[in-house]
């Protein structure tokens, strides 16, 4: 019984969070960061809007960060007071339109909040499927 209880608990329990180096972080080491001002950053605002309208493509772009930034995800999916969502969003915005995390808020802002709703929804989906995949990584690694 008390296997169980154990066990329950640890299946209850939120994805420990994992640390990376900044300089071991995909996000870091390819540019989503970087500040881009003038001409380029309204370029890349417009162009991060239209992608996070396009709900199918902008989908695609937020999984290919679970797969081609794999420490990136796991330090940023598994804090608790990171917004996931929009975390997600910036680094599908970059890896799809190479739009750094800035230029992408600015985007942000000029979607109607229809849109607005939408890419959160599809950030969301994204998100659940990370998550379930590495709890059941992290239940595994249990045993």
């Amino acid at each position: 019984m008390m296997m169980i209880q154990l066990l329950m608990f640890h299946l209850k329990k939120m994805m420990t969070r994992k640390y990376f180096h900044f300089s071991d972080l995909e996000e870091c080491t390819q540019g989503m960061w970087a500040i881009v001002r003038g001409d380029q950053r309204k370029i890349n605002s417009e162009n991060a809007a239209s992608l996070m309208r396009n709900s199918q493509l902008f989908k695609k772009h937020m999984m290919s960060a679970l797969t081609l930034w794999p420490n990136s995800c796991l330090h940023n999916l598994s804090a608790e007071a990171v917004n996931k969502i929009a975390w997600l969003g910036h680094a599908g915005c970059f890896l799809g339109v190479g739009s750094p995390e800035e230029n992408t808020r600015v985007g942000w802002h000029l979607l109607s909040p229809n849109d607005q709703a939408e890419a959160n929804k599809v950030a969301a989906e994204v998100l659940e499927q990370w998550e379930l995949a590495n709890k059941q990584k992290e239940q595994l690694e249990l045993f």
